[in-house]
C-alpha cells in the first residue's frame, strides 16, 4: 500500500525524538565588580625633531605663522585651496619683507612658475601675482642665474594641450616683458616659435607649412584669440628690436651731428664704417665664429618670417572673407577684424624695421630685397586691394571693457590706413605705374587727404611716411616729379600757409631742408611752390624764438649749400642781423648751441657796408648776452684772416 505524507511525518517525529540530545555548559557567572570594560591603556609620544624648532624672532612669517620654507613645501598640496593660501603667504612675507628674496629668491622661482602649468584657474592667477611681485622687487642681474626656469615654463605653458593654460601665458609673458624685458629679448629664438603654435599647426599631409587652427572648445572666438597672441607677438619683437637698439639706431642715422671738440682731438670718419669693417675670414669651418653665429641667427629669423607672413594673410583673409575691392568707397569691416588688422599691421611693421636692422648689419644677406620681393604683392592683393577700411565701434562699458586689450576708439581707422600707406610705399621701392596706378593713386590720395590734420598720432605717422618717401636714396617714388608732385606742392602749401601747430611746422620745415639739401632730389627743386619757400626761408631768422633742430638744420644749409644760402639770405641780412639779439633758443641745452647760431655770420659772403656797420654798434652797445658778443668778433677776425 502506497504510503501517505501524514505517515511520512509521523515516522520523522520519532526518528527526531530518539536522537541523542546533547547538554549545553552554561558559563560561569563573573564574581561581583570584575564585570566592567577596562579602558585603561598605555602610550608613547610620537616626537618630530623638526616640530619643536620655533621661530627665529626676526624671521619672516605670515598672518599663518609659516615662513617661506613652510609656505613653499604647501605649493605642492594636493588641495588647490591650500596652494592658494600659501601663495598669499608667499606675498604677504614679500610685500613685508622683500630682502627675503636675497636667499630664497632660487627656490621661490621654481616653486611658483611651476604652478602656471595648475589646471585651477585661481592657482594660476595667484602664482603669477606672485612672480610679478618678485620680478619687481629684485634688480635683473639677480633674476638671470633663474631666467631659464621661467623662460621653460612659460614655453610649456604656450604650447599647453589647455586651452585655459595657454591662455595664462600671455599673462605671463606680460609679466616677464614688463618686469625683465632684456632677459626675454635674448631668448627670442626661443620663445617666438611658440607663437606659431598657439594659432597654427603643422599640416597633416605631405605639404610643407602651416594652416590656422580653430579653437572650438574655447569661451572666445578664434578672431579674438588670434588679437590676443598677436597683440603679444608685437609686444615681443618690439622689446626685440628695443633691445637690439633698432630704434634709436633709426634717429641716430637721421640726425648725426658731431661737435667740434676744442679741447682736444677730433676724429671724423671718411667713409661708412660699416664699408671699412674687418671681415673675419677664418681658415676653417668653425661654427663658433662670430660672423657664422650672424648669419645662423638672420637664417632663424628669415625662416620664421616665412612661416609667420603666409599665416596672417591667411587670419586676414578669414576675419574679412567678403571684402569688395572698389576703390572708389571705403570697405566697411567689423569690429573684432579691425582690431585684428591694427595688430597685423603692427607685426608686420616692427618685422619690417627688424628686417632692416638684420639688412645693415649683414649686407650679404640681402634679407630686405628678399623680404619685399616675396610680400609686396601678397600685401597689395590681400590688403591693398580693399583700401581704405572703416568700422563701426559699439559703444562698450568700462566695467566690461578688457583693460588688458586695445580697443578701436577711431571708426575711420585713419592710423591704421596710413599703416597701410607706409608698408605699401617700403615694400614697393620700384613702383610700376602701368601695373600698380591705381593702388598708388589710391595710397597717394590718402595721404594726401589726411595730411595736416590736428591729431598728433596721425601727424606722427605722416612725418614717418613722408621721411620714408623722401629719403636720401632716390626710389621709384621720388625718381621724377609725375608720381609725387601733388604731394610736395601740398606739403610747401601747408607750411607757407602757416598752419597747424609749432611742433608739426617745424617738423616739415626739417622735412622740406632735408629735400633741399638732397642733390639726388634736384629734379624736385624746381617746383615753383619750393622756390617760393626757399626765398622765405631767412623769414624763420625774424622771429623771436628758434629750436635747435632748426639751428641745426640752417647750419647744415649754410655749410653744403653756401651759394643758395648766400642767395636767399642777402636779400633779407639787414633786418636778420638786427633781430639777431632777440632771438632766444627755446630747447637750449648749453651755449654752444647759440654759437652754432651765430656761427652763420661766418658763412655769409660778402658782406654789405650797412649790414657790418649794424653789426658792429651792436657790439660797441653789448647788445648781445653773455661771451655772445667775443664770439661774433673771433668768428668775424678768423673769417677776415686776422684783420680785425
Amino acid at each position: 500500500m502506497h504510503k501517505t505524507g501524514a505517515t511520512r511525518h509521523k515516522k520523522f517525529l520519532k526518528a527526531e525524538k530518539s536522537k541523542t540530545k546533547l547538554k549545553g555548559k552554561k558559563d560561569p557567572e563573573l564574581p561581583k565588580g570584575t564585570n566592567v570594560t577596562k579602558t585603561n591603556f598605555k602610550v608613547k609620544k610620537i616626537v618630530i625633531k623638526e616640530q619643536l624648532k620655533k621661530h627665529v624672532q626676526s624671521e619672516a612669517l605670515s598672518t599663518r605663522k609659516l615662513n617661506v620654507k613652510e609656505l613653499l613645501s604647501r605649493l605642492n598640496h594636493f588641495n588647490a585651496t591650500s596652494r592658494t593660501d600659501a601663495l598669499d603667504g608667499l606675498k604677504e612675507i614679500i610685500n613685508s619683507n622683500p630682502e627675503i628674496l636675497e636667499q630664497s629668491l632660487g627656490p621661490v622661482i621654481q616653486g611658483v612658475s611651476s604652478l602656471i602649468l595648475n589646471v585651477e584657474k585661481a592657482v594660476r592667477h595667484s602664482a603669477l601675482k606672485v612672480i610679478h611681485l618678485v620680478l619687481s622687487n629684485v634688480i635683473t642681474e639677480k633674476i638671470e642665474p633663474f631666467f631659464d626656469i621661467m623662460s621653460t615654463y612659460l614655453r610649456s605653458a604656450m604650447t599647453h594641450i589647455d586651452s585655459r593654460i595657454q591662455e595664462d601665458s600671455l599673462l605671463f609673458l606680460d609679466i616677464l616683458l614688463l618686469c625683465a624685458p632684456e632677459k626675454a629679448a635674448q631668448d627670442f629664438h626661443k620663445i617666438i616659435p611658440n607663437f606659431l603654435d598657439m594659432i597654427s599647426k603643422l599640416r597633416t599631409d605631405a605639404k610643407p607649412g602651416r594652416t590656422l587652427t580653430v579653437n572650438l572648445n574655447s569661451q572666445i572666438t578664434s578672431v579674438k584669440w588670434r588679437v590676443k597672441v598677436l597683440n603679444r607677438l608685437k609686444d615681443f619683437l618690439q622689446k626685440f628690436a628695443e633691445y637690439n637698439n633698432i630704434f634709436k639706431l633709426e634717429k641716430s642715422n637721421q640726425t648725426k651731428i658731431q661737435t667740434f671738440n676744442k679741447d682736444g682731438p677730433n676724429y671724423y670718419p671718411l667713409f661708412n664704417p660699416i664699408h671699412i669693417s674687418p671681415c673675419v675670414v677664418s681658415c676653417f669651418s668653425s661654427k663658433t665664429s662670430e660672423n657664422v653665429l650672424q648669419i645662423d641667427e638672420i637664417e632663424k629669423f628669415r625662416e620664421y618670417v616665412e612661416t609667420l607672413m603666409p599665416l596672417l594673410f591667411e587670419t586676414w583673409l578669414e576675419a574679412s572673407p567678403n571684402l569688395k575691392s572698389d576703390r572708389n568707397m571705403e570697405t566697411v569691416v567689423n569690429e573684432d577684424a579691425a582690431l585684428l588688422m591694427k595688430h597685423l599691421l603692427e607685426v608686420i611693421t616692427t618685422i619690417w624695421d627688424i628686417v632692416k636692422y638684420y639688412n645693415e648689419k649683414a649686407p650679404s644677406s640681402k634679407i630686405k630685397n628678399l623680404f619685399c620681393q616675396k610680400y609686396k604683392s601678397l600685401f597689395t592683393q590681400n590688403i591693398c586691394n580693399s583700401f581704405p577700411y572703416v568700422t563701426n565701434v559699439r559703444s562698450k562699458q568700462a566695467k566690461n571693457a578688457d583693460n588688458t586689450e586695445d580697443v578701436i576708439t577711431d571708426p575711420k581707422l585713419v592710423t591704421e590706413n596710413l599703416q597701410i600707406c607706409y608698408l605699401f610705399i617700403v615694400l614697393n621701392p620700384h613702383i610700376n605705374i602701368k601695373h600698380e596706378g591705381k593702388t598708388i593713386t589710391s595710397v597717394l590720395h590718402y595721404i594726401e587727404k589726411m595730411f595736416g590734420k590736428s591729431d598728433e598720432n596721425i601727424n606722427r605717422r605722416m612725418l614717418k611716411i613722408l621721411h620714408t618717401t623722401f629719403s636720401k636714396e632716390v626710389t621709384g617714388w621720388t625718381k621724377n616729379t609725375s608720381v609725387m608732385d601733388t604731394l610736395f606742392q601740398k606739403i610747401i602749401s601747408f607750411y607757407l600757409q602757416n598752419e597747424g601747430t609749432d611742433v608739426f611746422k617745424q617738423q616739415i620745415f626739417s622735412l622740406l631742408c632735408q629735400i633741399a639739401l638732397n642733390d639726388k632730389l634736384s629734379h624736385l627743386h624746381s617746383n615753383v611752390l619750393y622756390e617760393q619757400w626757399l626765398k622765405n626761408l631767412p623769414n624763420i631768422l625774424l622771429g623771436d624764438s628758434l629750436s635747435v633742430q632748426t639751428v641745426d638744420i640752417l647750419h647744415k644749409f649754410a655749410v653744403t649749400k653756401n651759394n643758395l644760402f648766400n642767395s636767399v639770405l642777402k636779400p633779407k641780412l639787414l633786418s636778420i642781423i638786427g633781430n639777431l639779439p632777440k632771438i632766444m633758443i627755446k630747447d637750449c641745452t648749453s651755449n654752444s648751441d647759440y654759437h652754432k647760431l651765430l656761427s652763420l655770420l661766418y658763412w655769409i659772403k660778402p658782406w654789405d657796408t650797412e649790414s657790418l656797420n649794424l653789426l658792429e654798434n651792436q657790439l660797441m652797445q653789448s647788445q648781445y648776452r653773455g661771451d655772445h658778443g667775443k664770439y661774433i668778433f673771433d668768428t668775424l677776425r678768423l673769417k677776415s684772416g686776422g684783420i680785425l
